[in-house]
């Protein structure tokens, strides 16, 4: 599925089609931090809160170790309380640690002027142990960092209960990167039981739990956790993406929890566009309607 739509003349074809930029902005806010700043504006007003992700061009990867910090300074007064999600390999971490080190230790910097957090995501299975090492390496000076833990990978539960115990700020998930058998937890159903166990680890300690998901099962658990645990609004988070159930982060925040809203911006919105048709395939028929409208 991602190969069809990545093709070269079905991405040229894309670029040149509005309609096609307005379907993939159900997801995206936009190539420029200008694009973000007034998404933002719009989401604050609903009471949600929000995490930006940087999209950098393909050979640009480094661009997000600037294009951060612009946005916190864009958007001002309204960037305190923001999260930026960040990948490795956007600080450098498939070039050296040290370079990612650096990197990473700057944007946390510019992140601690505005009142704001960085959570580091996890990519490829076999960056696991070096994103990790990344992550308490920078978090020895900035402790409000945290980290992603998808939960497809066995190691998931131990992690947690590390983190747990370091009162980390956690986001668990459960993982869109292919994991070999041998470390894999297989089944949507395994997933989603792997993913309130480690939930409830950090819920039943002084970590900062972030959940990740659209699923209602898992969200109604949640909530039934938070108030065994006596966890408040600022005790955790429900993290979901932009275009993906509004009406339920709505409905969280009208309930008293915070839910933030994670938002991609930048010039490689039609590579996020299709990594969510290979997550969604439905998409593809709305793609398709999009790519042949010549309005």
């Amino acid at each position: 599925m991602t190969r069809l739509v990545s093709s070269r003349p079905l991405k040229k074809a894309a670029r040149e089609s509005e309609s096609v930029r307005e379907l993939a902005q159900q997801w995206f806010a936009g190539e420029l931090i200008t694009d973000a700043v007034f998404l933002a504006e719009k989401l604050r007003r609903q009471g949600l809160s929000l995490s930006f992700h940087h999209l950098p061009a393909h050979g640009d990867e480094l661009a997000t170790v600037t294009q951060l910090p612009s946005l916190l300074r864009a958007l001002g007064s309204g960037a305190e309380g923001v999260e930026l999600s960040i990948k490795p390999s956007t600080m450098g971490l498939r070039v050296s640690a040290d370079l990612a080190r650096e990197n990473l230790s700057s944007v946390c910097a510019a992140a601690d002027e505005h009142d704001a957090f960085v959570t580091l995501e996890m990519q490829r299975p076999e960056e696991y142990a070096a994103t990790l090492e990344l992550f308490r390496a920078v978090r020895a000076d900035r402790p409000h960092l945290g980290v992603t833990i998808p939960v497809n990978v066995r190691r998931a539960e131990a992690d947690c209960q590390d983190l747990a115990a370091e009162g980390a700020r956690v986001r668990v998930c459960v993982g869109s990167y292919a994991v070999p058998r041998a470390l894999a937890v297989r089944g949507e159903h395994a997933k989603a039981r792997a993913l309130v166990r480690c939930l409830r680890v950090l819920m039943e300690s002084h970590a900062h739990p972030m959940l990740a998901t659209h699923d209602p099962r898992v969200i109604a658990i949640a909530q039934d956790l938070a108030q065994r645990n006596n966890k408040g609004r600022d005790d955790f988070e429900f993290q979901m993406m932009l275009g993906v159930r509004p009406l339920e982060q709505r409905r969280l925040v009208d309930i008293g929890f915070r839910a933030r809203t994670y938002i991609p911006f930048g010039p490689a919105w039609y590579e996020y566009l299709a990594t969510r048709i290979a997550a969604r395939p439905r998409t593809l028929l709305s793609y398709g309607r999009a790519l042949l409208d010549k309005r």
